[in-house]
């Protein structure tokens, strides 16, 4: 929101700066930019009470801590309640609803020079001086208002959301095919406007026009939102509409504009209607000073906090020594919580004088208790698995392909992307994009997995459920000794799962051949815990890919939530930093010794930075004596706290030698 400065600090009645007056802003929460003789504010969404002057003049004076000094002059008004005015009112999407009626308007002449320039400078066109002053109304109180032709108009209005007349005309002249979702304000002709967003052309004021009403409602907030977007219609009204306007400001802003319309217009008759309206209950939050205190490292007394809360239009409703309970004033639709307080306290406080203390050193944790949930995790991990994290929100298409139990979906009622409305049912989606763009990079061998919740309708209420997802995409591996390339297969996925679940230590593990599932082909198994499923895992059906996925993958999906836990934990050692080194031994053996009985015999021979030992070749043909055969042993070799030498590499080696030659009388094969 850009305001002109010489405006603003006429409004605010201050001799600050440019620039200090945006740096005040700025220290309680809305942050500015100087932009030639304007101010940019950035004002986030959940502050849609400070989009005006008045709500800037709130929190400038709050931070000055002075009362208000400007009177806002307005016209007494009286309202009455007429169905022949304003019939029907849905009070799902409209909180109040007010019309007020002037007639023979004559004289009429455009706002003063500096009213202009300032709703120019502000990005608002000059329209019709009527409007002109509507929208000014709308920038000083943070109400919109809507200018209708009252001849126009075929009376009662009605507030509703289902219309006979499905296709509306704007105001501009395109033409909107109206939903059911969409709020709508109605004559007997038709829709003549879209609730908080944009008038009717039909209705529109003209330079002919001499009756008019003006409307100034306050619209549910979550009504409104994203119907502007739906539409192509993005307005300055839904813009505050969407982020909540004071519901108690519409009779001040009719009265401030009919006030202003003196000075540019004279009129005949004025009448001001109001339709049925939801009495809205006040707000009230407790705070403890000590507690705040604790919170922030201050000490402030209660004396100071009630000042600095009443400032910002926060009522002191009782007070018990340290325990004080407020009023939030209507205008606030954020503040819901004792923190929320502690926040306005503290911006108005100033954030730059809150002390730098010390920190304090935390209790020392004996025992950490780790969740089934962070032990699944570190074994991935340590399994050469990477972590992923997405956000949770996905297309209908996402949602209905692994829909597996065939769910209701969580739907958003205010999604950030239009094209993904709906929380996740399942946490493939977003892995199967990542593999997918991963395989785009030439990368042949990818495991990745994600921990999250994923979410769905049950009757009523909204469910979610932890789940614990992970794909194998495998189709580079290593040339081995028989000069063929290892195939990762559902073995080696079920070996994978199960060296996984020992980790957690689950007890009476079974495993079931799955019978139907639209994210896994039939090459798959259900994991039971007991009488209790915890998982399933096996090859990916490619068709709910979505096409992403064109070469086979595999797949596991376990709900941590279902797993019992168990006090026996697998110790997991952390990877070594430093780097492996292999040697390979060429050694003549009797034929009649197996490898398993090697193998067994040098796990146990305590060789030292010994990790991992593997039969690389095998040769029994000419030049080996009939009785024997050729072995090649690779040794790798690794420590967890240092990089090995080749002396320290060599001794290992005529250790491991010495146990074969002693034990099998091995002999090196020259």
């Amino acid at each position: 929101m850009k305001v002109q400065y010489a405006y603003l600090k006429g409004y605010l009645s201050t001799d600050l700066s440019q620039a200090k007056l945006s740096d005040v802003f700025t220290e309680v929460g809305f942050e500015c930019e100087v932009d030639g003789a304007m101010i940019d504010f950035d004002i986030t969404p959940n502050r849609g009470d400070a989009l005006s002057l008045r709500g800037l003049q709130r929190e400038f004076d709050a931070h000055q801590s002075r009362t208000a000094k400007r009177k806002i002059p307005v016209t007494k008004l009286k309202f009455l309640k007429d169905k022949t005015v304003i019939d029907k009112v849905d009070q799902t999407g409209c909180g109040n609803y007010h019309l007020a009626m002037i007639k023979n308007i004559e004289s009429l002449k455009n706002l003063d020079s500096k009213k202009q320039k300032f709703l120019l400078e502000a990005g608002v066109p000059l329209i019709h001086p009527l409007v002109d002053l509507g929208n000014y109304v709308m920038l000083e109180l943070g109400t919109p208002m809507h200018i209708f032709d009252l001849d126009s108009l075929q009376l009662p209005i009605n507030v509703l959301f289902k219309s006979e007349n499905k296709t509306f005309q704007a105001i501009g002249g395109d033409y909107k095919n109206l939903e059911a979702s969409t709020l709508t304000i109605q004559d007997q002709k038709g829709v003549q406007a879209i609730a908080g967003i944009i008038g009717g052309e039909k209705t529109a004021v003209l330079k002919k026009t001499t009756n008019i009403a003006i409307e100034a409602a306050f619209f549910i907030p979550h009504k409104i939102v994203n119907q502007a977007r739906k539409y192509g219609l993005a307005t300055d009204a839904s813009h505050r509409f969407e982020r909540g306007v004071d519901p108690e400001m519409q009779k001040t802003a009719l009265a401030r504009f009919i006030f202003l319309l003196k000075e540019i217009a004279h009129f005949d008759a004025i009448q001001c209607f109001e339709g049925e309206s939801t009495t809205l209950k006040p707000k009230y939050i407790n705070l403890n000073v000590q507690r705040f205190n604790n919170f922030s490292g201050l000490t402030l007394t209660s004396k100071r906090i009630k000042m600095l809360l009443e400032n910002l239009n926060f009522d002191l409703a009782a007070a018990k020594k340290d325990n004080l309970k407020f009023k939030v004033p209507s205008h606030r639709f954020d503040i819901d919580l004792e923190e929320d307080l502690y926040e306005e306290i503290l911006r108005c406080y100033g954030y730059d004088n809150i002390p730098v203390n010390s920190s304090k050193s935390g209790p020392i944790i004996s025992n950490r208790e780790f969740s089934n949930v962070a032990q699944l995790r570190s074994g991935l991990v340590f399994g050469g698995f990477q972590e992923l994290i997405h956000i949770p929100f996905v297309s209908k298409k996402t949602f209905d392909s692994l829909n597996i139990h065939s769910r209701k979906p969580a739907e958003l009622l205010n999604p950030i992307n239009e094209n993904e409305p709906m929380m996740r049912g399942s946490l493939f989606g977003s892995l199967f994009n990542a593999i997918y763009i991963n395989a785009k990079k030439n990368y042949s061998t990818i495991k990745v997995f994600e921990e999250g919740n994923v979410f769905y309708k049950n009757e009523n209420e909204f469910s979610q459920e932890s789940h614990l997802s992970g794909i194998i995409y495998d189709h580079g591996g290593l040339q081995s000794w028989s000069a063929k390339t290892p195939i990762y297969d559902f073995y080696s996925l079920k070996a994978d799962v199960l060296q996984l679940l020992k980790t957690i230590a689950v007890s009476k593990l079974k495993l079931i051949p799955t019978t139907s599932s639209k994210i896994f082909n039939s090459n798959s198994m259900d994991i039971f815990a007991g009488k209790k499923k915890i998982g399933i895992f096996g090859e990916i059906d490619l068709t709910v890919t979505q096409k992403m996925i064109k070469n086979t993958v595999f797949g596991f999906e376990l709900y941590p939530e279902e797993i019992n836990s168990n006090d026996t934990r697998v110790q997991l050692k952390p990877s070594s930093k430093f780097p492996s080194a292999s040697r390979d031994i060429n050694i003549l053996i009797s034929k009649e010794i197996k490898y398993s009985l090697i193998k067994s015999l040098l796990e146990k021979g305590r060789i030292k930075f010994l990790k991992q030992f593997i039969l690389a070749n095998t040769f029994d043909g000419a030049g080996i004596p009939d009785e024997s055969i050729s072995m090649t042993l690779r040794f790798i070799f690794q420590s967890p706290t240092k990089s090995l030498t080749e002396s320290d590499i060599n001794l290992s080696m005529n250790k491991a030698f010495q146990i074969l030659q002693k034990s099998f009388k091995a002999e090196i094969r020259s």
